[in-house]
């Protein structure tokens, strides 16, 4: 890399100029003067996985699931579709989170629905869950 930092100033060799990119193959990042870095590839997000959590304003009790669809899936669970809360309406999401890799979006899930997974949501999510109650 041609670009040379003294001190906190940066200098440059001549033959970069100010502003014009040099693409790094290894990283594929492109450097721009100050070491501002964008990126050239990033990952496929066509597909796309939630775990979520709902809060049942009824019993006032959880429901952690998971889908590929968070728009539609939340639709079904207001609408009474989902077994698991359609007695439980009216609910309100509280939380989501957003994977890539459908593995780690259900391994997500299962360790939320465990008592150590639901103790820190809890202690994570305290200014909401003070603000329902």
């Amino acid at each position: 890399m041609d670009l040379k930092v003294a001190g906190a100033a940066p200098v440059f060799h001549p033959r970069v100029k100010l502003g014009s990119p040099e693409i790094d193959e290894e990283s594929r990042l492109t450097r721009f003067p100050f070491n501002i870095f964008y990126m050239i590839e990033t990952s496929d997000v066509s597909k796309r996985y939630y775990v979520y959590i709902l809060y049942s304003y009824k019993d006032c009790k959880f429901y952690i699931g998971f889908s590929n669809n968070l728009k539609r899936r939340l639709t079904e669970h207001a609408t009474g579709k989902i077994e698991a809360t359609k007695n439980r309406i009216p609910v309100k999401l509280i939380h989501y989170e957003y994977f890539i890799n459908r593995a780690d979006a259900e391994a997500r899930e299962k360790f939320l629905k465990s008592g150590y997974g639901r103790k820190q949501f809890k202690e994570i999510l305290k200014n909401t869950l003070g603000s329902l109650i």
